[in-house]
């Protein structure tokens, strides 16, 4: 039995081109990440630095691109637990956080046409390799990625986002 992951399959109107683009551009992730994200290269063996603060610079967190191939699949280590993730997750214990920061999953994007055509794009996100169920950033990603790829859709078929005016 593999590490325990999180799966989440969402369907867009748009070209697997498009869809791939918007999740390797810095415009765009800005604007589905609300402020926050990664940059890269997007290379396989690049660098994925992350902006943790709305004010602060990409940092370097360990993360590497795994796969790039442009339309089709994008894969990347994902980072630990960061500093400010401790109040977020409410750690009991050092020891608790201690164990928590060492875990390192990955996360790939897959895309490929939907079952109907008219469905558009099939967008197939795995965040896997947790060390276990419990896994406080597998409690993170799991909800932080529904609101993620909702707002790329939302993006990428030309919705309109509520603090835009009518």
């Amino acid at each position: 039995m593999g590490k325990p992951g999180f799966v989440y399959v969402i369907y867009i109107q748009t070209t697997a081109e498009k869809l791939y683009q918007a999740l390797t551009d810095p415009e765009s992730i800005k604007i589905y990440m609300g402020g926050y994200g990664p940059e890269s290269s997007w290379e396989t063996g690049a660098p994925v630095r992350w902006k943790m603060d709305l004010d602060g610079e990409f940092e370097e967190t360990g993360q590497r691109v795994l796969e790039a191939a442009p339309g089709k699949r994008l894969a990347y280590t994902w980072h630990t637990l960061q500093p400010m993730h401790r109040q977020m997750f409410d750690f009991a214990s050092d020891e608790e956080w201690d164990r928590a920061v060492r875990e390192r999953s990955k996360v790939a994007f897959d895309i490929e046409p939907a079952e109907e055509p008219e469905m558009g794009i099939k967008l197939t996100l795995t965040h896997d390799g947790f060390d276990s169920a419990g896994s406080r950033m597998l409690e993170g990603v799991s909800g932080g990625w529904t609101m993620i790829l909702s707002t790329l859709k939302t993006l990428l078929e030309g919705g309109r986002f509520l603090d835009e005016p009518a």
